[in-house]
């Protein structure tokens, strides 16, 4: 499984299946209607799953899915 599909699983299990699909300009505040707190959970999330610490400087530059699914990419082992 890759990055992006195992994003868009965290995802779906995080909001209880309402997020089922995701396009790569997904907004995740506008389009995907997540809050500030579940951003952030989902940060942590998948800090977690990947063992990994996302700088607090990064935040701001992860809008899109792909903007976080490139992080990720760049930065998982």
């Amino acid at each position: 499984m890759n990055i992006r599909d195992e994003l868009l699983e965290m995802l779906t299990d995080y909001t209880d299946g309402r997020i089922t699909d995701v396009q790569p300009d997904d907004v995740f505040t506008s389009d995907l209607g997540l809050n500030s707190f579940e951003l952030f959970d989902l940060i942590c999330m998948v800090e977690e799953k990947y063992n990994i610490s996302i700088p607090d400087r990064l935040l701001p530059t992860l809008v899109t899915v792909k903007d976080f699914v490139l992080y990720l990419e760049e930065n998982v082992n």
